[in-house]
């Protein structure tokens, strides 16, 4: 009768635990960009399920563990530690969940921090089957961990991983997004300034073609007036009109060597810009 009892309480009891996972699970909602908080509820939450002390979410990379969230204030600062020797390095090497009912009684599994006893480690795994955290459960004082609490931590242990692993993918596509940006606009600066200069050649060019058709329509009826004023000067024979004339053929070489000026400022310049 009295084990049937117990039984009935023990069913009662892990009925209102899986409501109460449930719940805290259907609580959870991650945002991109609010990652922290978001730990923060799951180590919270393991650690109100479990009936715990302590939990902690930790990214593990290179020997060391970072604290991403804890259920505890830690205080300011980077809570960054040595993997060597502690117990959350025993989960990470062998990727798989990790209990300890004492952790005193069994230093082959590692360290527990000062003046906790119980240990619960849960490995985050990520989809491509790599491991990069931990969620660490810690106890004052030793007690068990049966098969269903395990379970339980498991379940938001995957909600930590799925996040982080969100998290990272979302860093990446905005660091990719900030490249893809910049050479955007170091194309768009390219494309504009190739743009101005081949307005600047055009322009250019159409000053060159302008003046060198100005030059050749000045240049051929100033050709036939030079003739026409040395012809004069040969067939007139006083003196003032020959002081005319030279005057007049002169002013026209002026003129002709202005023309050749024109087209040698030109003609140099619409070159160099078309090469």
């Amino acid at each position: 009768m009295i084990k049937a009892v117990d039984e009935k309480i023990l069913h009662s009891q892990r009925w209102q635990r899986e409501r109460r996972a449930i719940a805290l699970l259907s609580s959870l909602n991650y945002r991109t960009g609010k990652l922290p908080s978001y730990l923060h509820d799951i180590a919270c939450g393991v650690s109100e399920l479990l009936e715990l002390d302590w939990s902690v979410v930790t990214l593990c990379q290179q020997g060391f563990e970072k604290v991403l969230a804890s259920s505890l204030d830690m205080g300011a600062g980077e809570h960054l530690y040595s993997l060597h020797g502690s117990l959350t390095n025993t989960v990470i090497e062998s990727g798989h969940s990790l209990a300890v009912e004492d952790a005193n009684k069994h230093p082959e599994y590692g360290k527990a921090p000062e003046g906790y006893c119980a240990y619960l480690g849960i490995p985050l795994r990520i989809a491509t089957g790599e491991v990069i955290g931990t969620i660490c459960c810690f106890h004052q004082q030793p007690r068990e961990f049966s098969l269903e609490e395990i379970q339980l931590a498991e379940m938001f242990a995957e909600r930590a991983a799925t996040a982080i692993d969100n998290y990272h993918l979302y860093e990446q596509q905005c660091r990719f997004n900030q490249i893809l940006e910049t050479e955007v606009e170091a194309r768009t600066a390219e494309l504009k300034s190739a743009q101005e200069k081949l307005v600047e050649q055009e322009r250019l060019a159409a000053i060159g073609e302008f003046a060198a058709m100005i030059v050749h329509e000045i240049r051929n009826p100033l050709t036939t007036m030079n003739m026409g004023l040395k012809y004069a000067k040969k067939h007139l024979l006083s003196e003032a009109a020959q002081e005319r004339l030279a005057l007049a053929l002169s002013e026209g070489h002026r003129l002709e060597n202005l023309l050749g000026e024109i087209l040698l400022y030109a003609k140099p310049r619409f070159y160099n810009y078309v090469k």
